[in-house]
């Protein structure tokens, strides 16, 4: 270009930048939105210019005036990347980002360098322990209570961690800084991984977040990773994402030997053709909700030689069913789906583990359901005939692991306190700053599974502004207990006969 259009086109364009949060936490990587507004007609080809980015730190000056005014700072560069992770030099001093559009064939500047500054760089808040604890009532009255050589005993832990593209539809007492994914990633991922568990069954994972950060990271753990998500897809003005339910295993412990996935609406769809033809389109709409469930046979890898060798295997689902609360007729009709899908699929005995957020309260017909085998008396309402053509019973005898664990710890006062005393279950394991209520469970085959700990849980002075918090990055907390496997029973055939669940 000639001086003529250099002038022309100096400053030709705008950057705009904005940060989801301004207060900075260590280790915590900063991700600017960044975009460039033409003014005009398009000076350059589009592959012809770039966006240089520069970040500063500044030391806080006593004079708060002098915070904002750079020309009273030491600015020390310290990145030239787009993206930043404060560093423990960073902490308690400001951060400054300065980017500027530039032509790659003149190295001209094509807009005014955009100054964008953050407040004091914080710390990363200290995590609160939670330790396993054990249930010696339950020892005492088994005749499985000595611990062998053949014994396999092995945790699995049950999280909805609280998708991104959720999190922004509630209100929450929690500071913007602890919201942001960049945060709550790594707070997440420093809590599941201090849990340690064989196992982990995690709801609301965003389908981003699973292959950018939550497999890659836990790979590097030691664990496998499957993944099962919705159908239905959201926008979040840079990418098109959808949550769904990811379950991990320990790879040294287990192999897969089967997985599959669940979809509600494929039932839907064949229970709705089964209805008066003058319900159906009503009764589709209703009930069409994108959940889903996500189903693994595990074999472990020591016993699996043994004679013992049906019950080394094991079945885990994980899933998440319909959250609104003004549909309990829908959250049931997913839950005895499952369960009659499964009952389908599992031919032999073996140890089953349903896992996840059930959005139902304990005595609710979904739960009901689930721990009597059971549905004779139904309080949901039926406006369109759905349960006729609903199996309401199953085989399996299933129970809670922390109603299991409540009437074990019943002695200890201390504990018992974070228990519904009717229930057994905990007092809460969703927390917003409106209200409270027990929605997960693990739930276990009692006649080839046995509790031996849980995780001890937390009370409403832990969570007294609600969740999710700084300490704690998901609305729900976490759930996890140990189990032993039962010997004897049944022998070892297939596992999986025909089924119409969806392979992962």
């Amino acid at each position: 270009m000639d001086s003529n259009e250099t002038e022309r086109y100096r400053y030709s364009c705008k950057v705009n930048i904005f940060l989801r949060s301004t207060i900075p936490v260590v280790g915590c990587e900063i991700n600017p939105s960044v975009s460039a507004i033409w003014k005009g007609r398009f000076p350059v080809p589009f592959d012809s210019y770039s966006l240089n980015y520069m970040w500063y730190r500044a030391k806080i000056c006593n004079d708060e005036a002098a915070m904002i005014d750079e020309g009273r700072k030491d600015w020390v560069l310290v990145s030239c990347s787009k993206n930043y992770v404060p560093k423990v030099d960073d902490l308690g001093q400001i951060l400054k980002l300065d980017c500027v559009v530039v032509d790659l064939l003149t190295n001209m500047a094509l807009s005014e360098p955009n100054e964008t500054i953050t407040e004091p760089v914080i710390a990363f808040p200290v995590a609160q322990p939670r330790s396993m604890v054990s249930t010696p009532s339950l020892c005492e009255s088994s005749s499985l209570c000595s611990t062998s050589l053949n014994d396999f005993i092995f945790s699995i832990l049950s999280y909805n961690i609280l998708s991104d593209i959720h999190i922004y539809l509630k209100s929450h007492k929690c500071p913007l800084w602890a919201l942001v994914w960049e945060y709550r990633c790594h707070n997440l991922l420093r809590e599941i991984i201090k849990y340690d568990a064989d196992i982990i069954c995690l709801q609301e994972v965003q389908s981003d977040h699973f292959e950018n950060f939550l497999k890659p990271e836990l790979t590097e753990k030691g664990y496998m990773a499957i993944y099962k998500k919705r159908n239905n897809e959201i926008y979040t003005g840079t990418q098109c994402v959808a949550d769904g339910c990811a379950t991990f295993y320990r790879r040294h412990l287990f192999k897969e030997v089967e997985k599959f996935g669940v979809e509600f609406n494929e039932e839907t769809s064949r229970v709705v053709e089964a209805l008066e033809p003058d319900l159906r389109s009503e009764a589709s709409k209703h009930f069409m909700k994108d959940n889903v469930a996500l189903v693994v046979i595990l074999e472990t890898l020591e016993n699996c030689h043994t004679k013992y060798a049906v019950q080394s295997r094991i079945c885990v689902v994980n899933t998440h069913i319909c959250s609104n609360q003004k549909l309990p007729d829908v959250q049931l009709f997913q839950v005895v789906t499952l369960v009659n899908q499964l009952e389908k699929m599992l031919q032999s005995e073996i140890p089953l583990l349903i896992c996840g957020d059930f959005n139902s309260v304990p005595q609710s017909d979904p739960y009901n359901f689930v721990v009597t085998g059971k549905l004779e008396r139904c309080a949901s309402i039926d406006p369109y005939g759905v349960y006729q053509h609903l199996k309401l019973f199953h085989r399996f005898s299933l129970a809670s692991a922390y109603a299991s664990f409540g009437s074990a710890v019943a002695r200890q006062e201390r504990r018992l306190g974070k228990f519904n005393q009717e229930t057994r279950e905990p007092l809460f394991t969703f927390c917003s700053k409106q209200s409270s209520k027990t929605l997960d469970y693990i739930f276990y085959t009692v006649n080839s599974l046995e509790v031996e700990a849980a995780l001890d849980l937390l009370d409403h002075e832990d969570v007294a502004d609600g969740l999710p918090s700084p300490l704690w990055s998901s609305d729900h907390i976490a759930l996890m207990s140990s189990f032993r496997i039962k010997k004897g029973g049944s022998v070892c055939q297939p596992l999986i006969r025909g089924h119409k669940g969806r392979y992962c």
